[in-house]
């Protein structure tokens, strides 16, 4: 499969980012490696390349130059930078001078997939980088990145000493589960640090012919194989001959993962969801998520899809998954609505419509 997508990975003796490489090759992309600026600038200006993912621990800061040598030649051209924690000061200087984004090392590979993938999508057909609808999001955008990296440089430091001390602990110790939990905290930062990323950086659906059935298959999957529905039972109604219909499909994942971790977060482990599919009176797709938490109560309910806004105490959440989902539903030219009970569960709604077009 090729994406006619290209990729310059700029490093050294970084073995992940040489597992990524290979990784990037099979997904389908186009992937060179050079191993200092000089080489990649020339190998920049002869295959017209749309993202550079750049390992700065290597570089001198008079090597800045090279962003603006790269984005001369194309100034929508995307740079990741990858860094250590000892580095962050240089890092700064190179977000500064126009690189695009970050991973701090060392990193998960899934992580600079997602980054390489999401830009990817906003590239048109021809080559052009779709552009934002407002003036407001360009100004959050800077301060969405700022937060985002002011947050993730401890937390991915935390995360790590977490992970490392659970894989040399068995089960059976008693600080087992107080560890498990703080890295389930960890974890829960980063997933509000990414919502607002995507708060901050929206974009049009990339529509295509796509079944919500297998959508929603592979969202039920990735939370079993993260042992996220652990103690949740899901209960699965597919209509069976649901229609296609044209949407974003990287976009309806989102929300539906969105859904269906809030719910699955609410019933801890001592409940059930149920996810319904079925062709709509009105030439729409209807998804229902039924679940048997606790209910929100009424006079927060009306306020659940703002940004920023706090459900509850215990949760602590910002809402900005939530907040992310509705906007993207409302973009696809449906509705996603919500009606609870206090203490008899929660039913979120999608209308989709079927585009023949």
């Amino acid at each position: 499969m090729s994406i006619n997508f290209k990729v310059l990975a700029v490093f050294k003796e970084d073995e992940n980012m040489r597992v990524a490489v290979k990784l990037l090759e099979n997904k389908g992309y186009d992937v060179f490696h050079e191993t200092s600026v000089f080489q990649a600038i020339a190998t920049n200006t002869a295959n017209k390349i749309d993202a550079i993912i750049l390992d700065i621990d290597d570089l001198n800061l008079k090597e800045l130059e090279f962003l603006d040598v790269v984005k001369k030649s194309n100034p929508n051209l995307f740079i990741l930078i990858l860094f250590c924690n000892s580095n962050r000061e240089k890092a700064v200087k190179y977000l500064e001078r126009g690189a695009d984004c970050y991973i701090l090392k060392p990193f998960y590979i899934s992580e600079l997939f997602a980054i390489i993938h999401r830009f990817s999508d906003r590239i048109s057909q021809n080559g052009n980088v779709l552009k934002d609808s407002t003036e407001t999001h360009k100004s959050i955008e800077p301060l969405a990145l700022r937060i985002a990296q002011e947050i993730n440089n401890p937390l991915t430091t935390i995360s790590g000493q977490l992970q490392l001390r659970l894989s040399q602990m068995e089960k059976s110790n008693p600080d087992y589960r107080v560890y498990e939990t703080l890295e389930e905290e960890t974890q829960r930062i980063a997933e509000t640090v990414r919502s607002l990323m995507a708060f901050a950086q929206p974009r049009e659906p990339d529509k295509k012919v796509v079944n919500i059935n297998d959508i929603l298959k592979d969202v039920i999957c990735s939370f079993k194989d993260t042992e996220q529905e652990n103690g949740v039972h899901i209960v699965e109604s597919f209509e069976k001959n649901l229609p296609v219909i044209m949407a974003d499909k990287e976009q309806i994942t989102l929300v539906c993962r969105n859904i269906i971790g809030n719910s699955w977060k609410v019933i801890k482990g001592k409940g059930g969801l149920e996810i319904v599919t079925k062709m709509g009176a009105d030439n729409n797709v209807n998804i229902a998520f039924y679940d048997t938490g606790r209910g929100i109560q009424p006079d927060v309910i009306e306020r659940i899809f703002d940004p920023f806004f706090v459900v509850n105490e215990e949760e602590r959440g910002m809402g900005l998954g939530l907040c992310v989902s509705h906007d993207i539903i409302e973009k696809h030219g449906g509705s996603l609505t919500v009606r609870s009970r206090k203490e008899k569960g929660t039913v979120f709604q999608i209308i989709l419509p079927i585009e023949t077009t």
